[in-house]
């Protein structure tokens, strides 16, 4: 169910049995010369779309959340970029009125890397109120699933460019895509890693993708997400 296709009165007669949010969160972001800015805003919408398909009178879906930290795209254009701290904040906020609402279980469905530690942060906060907090990011919480489709992942790469041609493939240029072979060797931060690691605002292989590995993505991933709110739901964090 979408909260803002639902009236005040109606929100608060459902409330007493779903208690369970998903807010899609995305970004503003270059990914190569062939993908829209709005990829990893995409991506999460077509997961609520699907989920709510399924399981969508048991949960409320939220208003997505479009803009992300990015600050390593941010010398390409068209990319928006926001401070962790503020983003954590803004979250923060617009979660605690969802708890304040009665909604105890929160799943933030993130399509973005850069906005991690904004969703862990605003979580910490958040589980000291009472809150139960899932993220998942998709592309890395499934990637073993992911490759058994595609030969290889990355920002704008094979998985990334085929989710958004089965989302819409007018939207994918994919005369313009490329591949970037650059590899981070271990987790680090330096000034230049936009223009290397993320060299024309892409790593991996985008020539690869195509329509049919996209929907094969989203039919497994959907099922697995599901199965992780299910458990959520039912209160079961650990065996």
């Amino acid at each position: 169910m979408y909260i803002v296709e639902h009236t005040s009165d109606d929100f608060n007669d459902i409330s007493s049995k779903v208690d369970t949010v998903i807010i899609p969160i995305g970004s503003v972001e270059a990914h190569g010369h062939h993908l829209p800015l709005g990829t990893d805003i995409f991506s999460p919408r077509l997961f609520c779309e699907n989920i709510n398909k399924k399981i969508g009178d048991r949960v409320w879906i939220a208003p997505e959340i479009p803009y992300g930290q990015s600050y390593d795209l941010s010398i390409y254009p068209g990319t928006v970029t926001v401070p962790s701290e503020v983003m954590a904040e803004y979250l923060f906020h617009v979660c605690k009125s969802f708890y304040k609402n009665g909604l105890k279980n929160i799943v933030f469905l993130n399509g973005h890397g850069g906005n991690i530690t904004s969703l862990s942060l605003a979580a910490e906060k958040l589980v000291d109120l009472g809150a139960v907090v899932m993220t998942i990011n998709w592309w890395m919480d499934f990637s073993k699933d992911i490759l058994t489709i595609t030969e290889g992942q990355g920002h704008g790469g094979e998985d990334e460019t085929s989710a958004i041609l089965y989302y819409n493939e007018s939207l994918v240029q994919m005369a313009k895509a490329t591949k970037n072979p650059n590899k981070q060797l271990y987790p680090v931060r330096f000034k230049e890693r936009g223009k290397t690691i993320f060299q024309d605002a892409i790593t991996g292989d985008a020539t690869l993708a195509s329509k049919e590995k996209g929907e094969k993505i989203f039919n497994l991933l959907e099922n697995k997400i599901i199965d992780r709110i299910n458990l959520m739901e039912q209160g079961k964090y650990f065996e």
